[in-house]
């Protein structure tokens, strides 16, 4: 058998180096992607975010609807004098109002009644004895309602006015006696009242606001209602 030459011994072995080497080439792992793989999934990822501004008048409606509403405020005068007529009747009604707190005056020459109360909303609700009671809006000027003095019930409307028109009461004790009597004055000059005495009334002097009057050789005088408003 014939032996290979040295020529052909050498060419079989770089054949062989070459085979081995291009077959380490496929097998061996890609570790240069393996790790950029890996280095990728291992990195947290951060997410875009976007802040969008509120505009000037969304900021102002909320910090609104936060804070508490305020209250409104109550349009009842504080200080408000009204006289007026008692329709169907033809007898005169004054109020008489001061923070809150409200008195009034009926009378007719032969019947009379002073009631209290309150004024808030623009409303007025009165009651005195017998079953007395005024129930009246306020508005436009004047004050509007119904009066009722035992079962006879009449409307009123009594615009404002101002003094020496409106409400006057006067009170004495003479000979064990209460006194007490009331005037109601309209700006034209038209009057009417009643003074009791005990238990019997009997028309009132005229009065002329300011000055005293003599009732059965009585001195009483006469005082608006900032005087009494709170003691009726």
């Amino acid at each position: 058998m014939k032996r290979p030459g040295p020529f052909q011994t050498l060419g079989a072995g770089v054949v062989l180096a070459l085979g081995i080497g291009v077959l380490s080439a496929q097998t061996m792992p890609r570790t240069d992607n393996a790790s950029a793989s890996s280095a990728s999934a291992g990195a947290p990822v951060a997410k875009a975010t976007t802040s969008v501004a509120p505009e000037p008048g969304e900021t102002a409606a909320a910090t609104a609807s936060a804070s508490p509403s305020a209250e409104p405020a109550d349009p009842t005068p504080k200080r408000a004098e009204y006289a007026g007529v008692a329709q169907g009747n033809g007898g005169l009604v004054a109020v008489s109002i001061k923070n809150g707190k409200a008195v009034a005056y009926f009378c007719d020459g032969r019947i009379e009644s002073w009631l209290k109360g309150t004024a808030e909303n623009n409303t007025l609700t009165l009651t005195g004895k017998g079953g007395s009671l005024i129930t009246a809006a306020l508005g436009g000027g004047k004050a509007q309602g119904r009066l009722q003095v035992g079962k006879a019930k009449w409307r009123f409307s009594a615009p404002l006015v101002k003094k020496p028109s409106g409400l006057y009461r006067a009170t004495a004790v003479v000979r064990g006696a209460k006194v007490v009597g009331g005037w109601i004055v309209l700006p034209g000059g038209r009057q009417v009242g009643l003074v009791d005495v005990g238990d019997a009334a009997q028309a009132a002097p005229r009065l002329t606001p300011g000055s005293p009057v003599t009732v059965g050789g009585t001195r009483l005088i006469p005082e608006d209602t900032d005087a009494f408003i709170d003691t009726l």
